[in-house]
């Protein structure tokens, strides 16, 4: 599970900015929260709320980059640049991007830090938070670090089982752990194996759902060939389209075979008067290929464990949809594995869904600089607010400034 991430100067986010899932005992006695194996407590759901263009993507960004860097960017040419941006403006384009994350995996909770620009890697450590309730502490499994003067990285990697020879191998281009699952390095590729479970619709360019993006057939092709080839997956989905009365009960795959080459026939399975009728995929509404592609993601992590990282949860569907899809994770019935979502959405109704340590707000400031905050850092807000209401009164800012 994810317990918190930090960044800097990383696109919009040119000054620090923070997000924890991890609450204090004052929060809710409810399954939308889960121990850790420290005997706090980490929210199982974070919404991001803002005016359009605030950041909420960009925030969004971290999580789907440290998973490519950690798992992917081994498989980059050796002179590509790091796919990453700072912020471009002013002086901040010629200053290194900073992230760090902490994330729980086999009972142990680890803290990655990453500092770097589009050219290398700058500096990259892993730890391990020691198990004490007196304070925090932590211990370096890896470390390295770019000298400027020799031009090589100064590497110390005994407490992560790597010899000093390790650094030989590194690039300025590819993460520790990438390069140590080629070596079949055991945490490397245990670590490799737990940020690969996260499923997302964000990448460097934004929501790849996006209508003006040129993926939208690759998009459907991935999710249908997936689906296909998933039948518990599939059963899950067909299950809840019906539970959602989008009208389709379930999806039929055949392969066709023409002058072209094959391609996969997609309809959907719909009843009328009693027999069922079936109708081609396209001509399904915007709301149903919205849920099929968000349902791909989501009941994967949700089977398999993991975090689902989800811009724009709310294009094309209706807000009670929304919040049923928040439910499943909730539910202890669907979400077995305690997976995490994290997401944006502008369907407010979700504010009084969940609770204040779940809620987080962006906003851009005059000179575009995106900040973020959690509504319990808010004075005087209380539990029991309506905090729909209190928002749209603009209370607690992250709201559109129209004049």
């Amino acid at each position: 599970m994810i317990h918190s991430f930090e960044i800097k100067n990383f696109y919009s986010f040119a000054k620090k900015a923070s997000v924890s899932f991890e609450v204090n005992n004052k929060a809710p006695n409810n399954n939308g929260y889960m121990n850790t194996v420290f005997g706090n407590r980490v929210s199982k759901i974070e919404t991001i709320i803002g005016a359009n263009a605030s950041g909420k993507t960009n925030l969004l960004k971290v999580l789907p980059f440290i998973r490519w860097f950690i798992c992917e960017s081994f498989n980059l040419n050796p002179d590509m640049p790091l796919l990453v941006k700072p912020f471009m403006f002013g002086d901040y384009k010629n200053l290194p991007i900073e992230l760090s994350v902490e994330f729980e995996l086999n009972n142990e909770i680890y803290k990655y830090i990453l500092k770097l620009n589009q050219d290398k890697i700058i500096f990259e450590e892993l730890k391990l938070r020691n198990k004490t309730k007196e304070r925090l502490t932590y211990k370096s499994l890896f470390k390295r670090e770019w000298n400027e003067k020799t031009n090589k990285y100064t590497f110390s990697g005994k407490n992560y089982g790597l010899q000093k020879s390790f650094e030989n191998t590194l690039r300025t281009n590819a993460s520790v752990i990438s390069v140590g699952v080629r070596f079949n390095h055991k945490l490397s590729t245990e670590i490799r194996n737990y940020w690969i479970k996260m499923n997302t619709n964000v990448d460097e360019a934004g929501w790849i759902g996006d209508s003006v993006m040129p993926n939208q057939f690759a998009l459907f092709g991935e999710a249908f060939n997936f689906l296909k080839n998933n039948q518990e997956i599939r059963t899950k989905l067909e299950k809840l389209l019906t539970k959602f009365d989008i009208g389709l009960e379930e999806l039929e795959f055949k392969e066709v075979v023409n002058q072209m080459g094959t391609y996969l026939d997609v309809q959907g399975v719909h009843q009328y008067k009693g027999s069922k009728v079936n109708l081609r995929f396209e001509y399904e509404s915007s709301g149903t290929k919205q849920m099929i592609l968000l349902l791909r993601k989501i009941l994967v992590v949700l089977n398999y464990g993991g975090i689902a990282v989800i811009d724009e949860m709310d294009s094309s569907l209706h807000p009670e949809m929304v919040l049923g899809l928040v439910d499943l994770f909730i539910d202890e019935e669907t979400n077995p594995t305690h997976a995490q979502l994290i997401f944006s959405t502008h369907s407010l109704l979700v504010l009084n869904k969940l609770d204040k340590y779940q809620i987080i707000f962006t906003e851009k400031s005059d000179e575009g600089i995106t900040e973020t905050w959690r509504l319990d850092e808010i004075e005087d807000v209380r539990s029991d607010d309506n905090f729909y209401a209190k928002y749209i009164a603009g209370a607690y800012g992250g709201i559109p400034k129209i004049n």
